[in-house]
């Protein structure tokens, strides 16, 4: 509950709102054990703040956000511990100092590139559909902060953006995105790869690529492509060739040589672009390809069991070799990190969650959740309003970014990644011959489609 008598200058936001604010910081939203009592904002937006409770201690504690004249938000003050929410609120709204000028660029800090300003290369019909639609909204607000929090996004982030590599640096946004909300510093001060994570010690290089890279406009606006309706194909066939070539694609380019790489963690980030809707039914093939075990049932009844068939190749005239991880050749690679959510869907749910939401915009998300049940081998589906209590209640603390995000060990890494570094993504790892999950979550959305609806749509 906010304070009493706040100051006129400021505007109460919501907790969610704030805390997308705060992928600016070096760790994000994360101020344990202090938790985010209430948030504001002033100056058309160019200043934020939240109260911070400290429930260990019983105090209050203000932390001021202000833009900066690239609009980047920077950390201006921070002030406590206060006994009283009011008295802190005081303090806040001195620190946010809602009438002054943006903040000045450090010495030597170059302006980077305004993300919505067309640039001489034109713009794709993601790019349209993201910044001409008022369904959108919400996903343009939340991709503009996320693209504002990256450290040191490369001279070409914002013209690939906005034309043909639309999806691979939507992946990129994704992965910051996930990443700060777990508390994990982020830094991108080398060329290659991507990211480096760390945490409490524990450090990881992280290479970002999309399947079917080579031609990134094919997962784009299209005709829905759905899943091929024989089994081995899917797990087997194209998907999972797609994935391998994707893989070793990158693994030529020896990251793990680079002087700033070596005897450290390295794990490539996947997600799949190769056809519109791909991403929904494609991932099954990823842990084929990976360990080289076809997933499999046997039994019937309650005696039905999940089972994993050894395999060698995969199906097609190249009959690719399986078991990416089975090559003490590529021990380097510690690991492939996944997800099937980055997408304009999740950066709309996001943006919608934190409060960006259009008079009349509705959200429905329908998919299949993953039946954690003991012998259940068929998901669950579902079908609920975003803004519901009900869809809320699917989480601990509602949808987070990070909830599709997993990760699959590589069982010979010569520097495995800790299961903590990354805590809020699905692990999948190997265990006497079996390949077992480890989550924080009771709920795992398997595939869905989110459906908006504005108020001024056609019936």
């Amino acid at each position: 509950m906010a304070p009493t008598g706040e100051p006129r200058l400021l505007t109460p936001i919501s907790q969610r709102q704030f805390e997308v604010y705060a992928l600016s910081l070096e760790r994000g939203p994360n101020f344990d054990p202090a938790q985010i009592f209430c948030a504001y904002q002033a100056g058309r937006g160019s200043t934020s703040g939240c109260i911070l409770f400290d429930p260990e201690q019983g105090t209050f504690s203000s932390l001021a956000l202000r833009r900066r004249v690239d609009h980047r938000w920077v950390n201006v003050d921070e002030s406590g511990p206060y006994s009283t929410p009011e008295a802190t609120l005081n303090s806040l709204s001195i620190g946010m100092r809602a009438g002054d000028p943006p903040e000045s660029l450090p010495p030597g800090a170059k302006r980077r590139p305004l993300l919505l300003k067309a640039g001489p290369r034109g713009t794709s019909p993601e790019f349209d559909l993201l910044t001409t639609t008022i369904s959108h909204l919400p996903a343009l607000m939340a991709i503009g902060e996320c693209y504002l929090a990256l450290p040191n996004p490369d001279a070409n982030f914002v013209s690939d953006f906005q034309t043909s590599n639309f999806a691979s640096r939507l992946f990129e946004l994704y992965l910051l995105a996930c990443f700060r909300e777990q508390g994990l510093r982020v830094q991108q001060d080398h060329v290659s790869p991507d990211f480096l994570i760390e945490k409490d010690g524990d450090v990881c290089w992280i290479e970002a690529v999309t399947a079917n890279s080579e031609t990134p406009r094919a997962g784009g606006i299209g005709d829905w492509v759905h899943a091929p309706e024989d089994r081995n194909e899917r797990l087997m066939g194209g998907p999972a060739a797609r994935f391998a070539k994707t893989l070793r694609g990158k693994l030529q380019r020896n990251y793990h040589e680079l002087d700033h790489v070596k005897g450290h963690s390295f794990a490539l980030a996947l997600a799949d672009f190769h056809e519109s809707g791909s991403m929904v039914w494609s991932r099954e093939a990823l842990p084929t390809y990976l360990y080289g075990l076809r997933a499999d049932i046997e039994g019937e009844g309650a005696g039905r069991r999940a089972l994993g068939t050894p395999i060698t190749n995969l199906t097609g005239k190249h009959g690719i070799p399986v078991g990416l991880f089975r090559d003490p050749n590529f021990a380097h690679l510690s690991a492939v990190i996944f997800s099937n959510a980055a997408t304009l869907a999740k950066f709309n749910r996001m943006g919608f969650l934190a409060g960006w939401r259009p008079p009349g915009l509705t959200m429905i998300r329908r998919g299949i959740l993953f039946d954690r049940t003991p012998g259940a081998l068929e998901p669950i589906d579902f079908e609920l309003s975003v803004s519901s209590d009900e869809y809320k209640a699917l989480w601990p603390w509602g949808e987070v970014w990070c909830q599709e995000l997993e990760v699959f060990h590589n069982p010979l890494a010569t520097h495995p990644i800790p299961f903590d570094l990354i805590p809020g993504a699905t692990h999948w790892f190997e265990r006497e011959g079996d390949i077992e999950c480890r989550t924080i979550w009771a709920n795992t959305v398997l595939s869905s489609m989110t459906l908006t609806k504005c108020a001024t749509d056609s019936p």
